[in-house]
């Protein structure tokens, strides 16, 4: 793989100088160019060590290695190499700040290899941030690259950044930022002094262009204003946010500044789409936006598959209905994520009120040349203004085909590395009864597996190591822990991600399903997958089979099934989620005054207990097994009007349950029998 040029490259020169005797051993001595996949990023690579590699023919010889480090010629250490049994015979060695030069010797004076040292005379690095983190997609754009800077509306930025100057001094050295609409520049000291690392900020203003694109320069200078160093940083500005719901959904246009990375399939030429020009005009995308700051997506760059859009720029999914049955003449996988044209994919609201979001997205699974078969899924997602909801997946397909349902994944912004965004600790698996797994990344194999609890199990996915919520997601219904956890990747002899990695998708056209990393990670979004329950589906809460008509209109044997999950975006603690699942897991009982429970009673579909309202005031007695976390009911037949809702006597406050008139909210969790009055007002005559 070519890998993208590194910010910083460290010079060698081998120089081979004639020894005693003729060593026993034959060998190469050479510095890292340091893997930019690597850790670590940004400022932190300023001044990070050299390493040297250590490469020969044979294993370890009799007498032993050792490398000497030098500094302006003379010796300041030593340490033995140690090098591998079986090949590669390769060891690497970390050298101190102030080598020169590093000579390798056998049995402590048969000089092997030698090679001098020699560092930049200036390392630099910048970060431009906002002040403050606000959610990209409150801003109306969607994983804008990791290496630009995206302000809102009077957001100021900080740049900051981090240098070593080697071999003179500039004590009155300076970093200088600017906008290029701008007059002014923004400045601040930086002293440069006998080759230490510093690091300074700028506090740079609003731009104040009518643009929606401008350009970050920053710079350092000397004194009388030589350049030692600078960069630019594209800039996306946002001058308008149009008022959104605090709890609903909406139809948007997310924004994406950046081209389309597109791949001719047959030829391997890449090209590049204008974001503008990807879909049919009429297509939009649909935002569900929750109290408590967590935003759920569902982006035409994403081929409408929804994701849980974090502040910090990257994303979590639960996955779709990928088919694993091999089908005839397929190219690549079979899957809704190889719809990047949207020929199959729609996603509509149902519901947007103060108490339910119901969102439905509707789409066929194709291979990476639009081949369909037929087979059609339907997700429903339901939400209520606690952050929690439910997924539903409706699939209508042949008997004979294998479908893998969930599978828990990461979306990055093009530029961002996986070591860099991802925690080390990306999922915990939380059973019932309060044992915990949690899940360490990289795994290399079962033995790196964590062992604790029975499933089923509530799990708790990190989206970014700064970010406070998670995604949720628990199966009353699943028997095992997934039993697929993806590796990591290796490149150059390195672990280079967590898990698996993949740069097919989002956005990015033409590409097949990877196995290794490439150069798309500086065009174009890209996934990480963490886990798979791959064919340990759930038993479906429902399941029909018979003639149908497929989705391309031919009437043929289908089975059509239909399972459901409790999913959210939290940052509730272990108990707190295990509180959750319980309460999905074991509805209450409950005798109702005023109403009758209807045919369905408990929809595991909505999370929620159906009602027929038979007068004005509707009494409903609680027996909950298990703590029941934020009721909600589903009441037809309801009087007109917001009703006066009281918990045991004592009235809510209306920022404590949630009317639509029709469904009913209720902040409250209910660890003993309650009793919960509903009264609405006498109709005026």
């Amino acid at each position: 793989m070519k890998l993208p040029t590194a910010t910083l490259i460290w010079l060698a020169l081998a120089v081979p100088l004639a020894a005693a005797e003729p060593p026993a051993i034959q060998a190469t001595l050479q510095v890292e160019t340091p893997h930019p996949w690597r850790p670590p990023f940004h400022l932190d690579r300023v001044g990070r060590p050299i390493t040297v590699v250590v490469e020969t023919d044979q294993p370890q010889p009799p007498g032993r290695l050792e490398l000497a480090e030098v500094h302006d010629g003379r010796e300041t250490g030593r340490r033995v190499v140690v090098l591998p049994t079986q090949a590669p015979f390769r060891a690497r060695l970390e050298l101190n700040a102030g080598t020169t030069a590093a000579i390798l010797l056998a049995d402590r004076t048969v000089e092997v290899a030698r090679m001098a040292v020699a560092r930049p005379e200036i390392e630099a690095e910048v970060v431009a941030r906002p002040e403050t983190v606000v959610n990209p997609v409150d801003l109306g754009t969607i994983l804008p690259p990791a290496d630009w800077l995206l302000l809102g509306p009077g957001q100021p930025a900080v740049v900051e950044v981090a240098a070593i100057l080697r071999g003179r001094d500039e004590p009155e050295a300076r970093i200088e930022a600017w906008f290029t609409s701008g007059t002014d520049r923004s400045t601040s000291p930086l002293a440069l002094i006998g080759g230490r690392r510093v690091t300074g900020r700028v506090n740079l203003p609003n731009p104040t262009t009518s643009s929606d694109r401008e350009t970050l320069h920053v710079a350092l200078r000397t004194s009388d204003g030589t350049q030692l160093w600078s960069r630019e940083i594209p800039v996306m500005l946002v001058r308008e946010v149009p008022a959104r719901p605090k709890f609903g959904a909406y139809e948007t246009k997310l924004r994406y500044d950046a081209p389309i990375s597109v791949r001719d399939p047959v030829t391997g030429a890449f090209t590049s789409l204008d974001y503008a020009k990807g879909w049919d005009p009429a297509l939009k995308d649909v935002v569900v936006a929750f109290p408590n700051g967590a935003r759920f997506v569902f982006w035409r760059g994403s081929s409408y598959i929804p994701f849980w859009a974090g502040r910090f720029n990257s994303g979590a999914c639960y996955e779709w209905a990928e088919v694993m049955t091999r089908q005839p003449e397929a190219v690549d996988c079979v899957e809704p994520l190889m719809d990047k044209e949207l020929r199959y994919g729609r996603v509509e609201i149902l519901e947007s009120t103060p108490a339910r979001v119901r969102v439905r997205w509707t789409y066929q699974s194709t291979d990476l040349n639009y081949k369909v078969w037929g087979d059609q899924a339907v997700e429903e997602y339901t939400f209520y203004p606690d952050g929690f909801g439910t997924r539903v997946v409706d699939l209508k397909t042949d008997a004979a085909t294998e479908y893998e349902l969930c599978e828990l994944i990461l979306l990055t912004p093009q530029g961002a590395y996986p070591f860099d965004v991802l925690p080390e600790n990306l999922v915990d698996a939380i059973a019932l009864d309060g044992d915990r797994r949690s899940y360490r990344f990289p795994i290399r194999g079962e033995a790196d597996q964590p062992t604790g609890g029975e499933p089923p199990a509530i799990y708790r996915l990190r989206l970014n190591r700064n970010e406070e919520q998670a995604a949720i997601c628990f199966n009353p219904g699943d028997r095992a822990f997934p039993p697929v956890v993806f590796g990591p990747f290796e490149d150059q002899g390195q672990t280079v991600t967590p898990c698996y990695w993949g740069s097919h998708w989002p956005l990015a056209r033409g590409n097949a399903t990877g196995s290794k990393i490439d150069d798309r990670i500086a065009i174009s979004p890209c996934h990480n997958s963490v886990m798979s329950w791959a064919a340990a589906r759930p038993e479906p809460i429902a399941e029909g089979r018979g003639m149908a008509i497929d989705a391309a209109g031919k009437a043929r044997p289908m089975v059509h099934r239909r399972w459901a999950w409790l999913v959210g975006m939290t940052d509730a603690d272990d108990a707190r989620l295990v509180q959750w699942a319980r309460s999905y897991a074991r509805p209450p009982s409950l005798t109702a005054k005023g109403a009758q429970v209807a045919f369905q009673g408990w929809s595991a579909e909505r999370r929620s207990i159906a009602l027929t309202a038979d007068g004005p005031t509707i009494e409903i007695a609680v027996r909950p097994e298990t703590p029941w976390v934020n009721p909600v009911f589903e009441l037809a037949a309801a009087p007109e009007g917001v009703p006066t809702v009281s918990l045991d006597g004592v009235p809510l406050a209306s920022e404590a349950f949630a009317w639509d008139g029709r469904t009913l909210w209720i902040d409250a969790t209910l660890a003993a029998p309650a009793t919960i009055r509903a009264e609405f007002a006498a109709p005026k005559r």
